[in-house]
């Protein structure tokens, strides 16, 4: 089930901290292949270019398109903030859990890549967040949102991967995100509340993502 809504940039670009993850990693992925790059031609510089002296800034250089290949690839994969909210499921989420700057929010998801393609597969996907504008630090509080999911494997019929981004973080219209809690069926808000203790269940496994079945 989708949930359409116009995304505020200005709101997004302020609390969005999916894009704000996504931007820090394009940065420092960028850092770090121009400093292979400047340590390649340091190496060449410096030193008398012996075979080992050239094979290492070589092996600098391959680092360094690399990463920077990543870099590409990883912008490439960044949606807009509107196709993102469009294209994604809204699904239920709860604050799991409340430490002292950070809090744990916890999404019931489908783990299918077809939501045609047989019955639903449900699990429990966490995201550590920091702050969601217009949600109290509690325990138990409604946060609804979209889950974006990925996987690490491509011939498989599950996603391996799944984050809740909340609708809060790109509105401040609350009757958007009321409209967006009612659409969601009770039963998957009772289904999570019953599981919200199991945050440590699910940060158990590889990548935040526990079949409940």
């Amino acid at each position: 089930m989708n949930f359409h809504f116009p995304v505020n940039r200005e709101h997004t670009n302020a609390n969005n901290e999916y894009y704000r993850d996504a931007r820090r990693l394009l940065i420092s992925s960028g850092i770090f292949s121009a400093l292979l790059l400047v340590g390649a031609v340091l190496v060449l510089i410096v030193f008398d270019r012996t075979p080992f002296v050239i094979g290492s800034a070589v092996m600098l250089f391959a680092l360094a398109a690399l990463y920077v290949g990543v870099t590409f690839q990883v912008r490439r994969a960044i949606k807009d903030p509107q196709e993102l909210y469009d294209e994604s499921p809204l699904v239920p989420a709860m604050i799991a859990r409340v430490d002292e700057r950070t809090m744990v929010l916890m999404t019931l998801v489908d783990m299918r890549k077809d939501p045609s393609d047989g019955e639903p597969v449900p699990a429990l996907a966490t995201r550590t967040v920091t702050t969601i504008s217009g949600v109290p630090r509690r325990v138990g509080a409604k946060v609804p949102a979209v889950a974006v999911a990925g996987t690490h494997k491509s011939r498989t019929e599950f996603y391996d991967e799944i984050t809740p981004v909340p609708l809060a973080w790109s509105t401040p219209d609350k009757s958007v995100i009321a409209q967006a809690q009612r659409n969601i069926p009770v039963n998957d808000w009772n289904v999570l509340e019953r599981n919200i203790d199991r945050v440590e269940e699910v940060h158990a496994t590889k990548r935040n993502l526990l079949p409940l079945h």
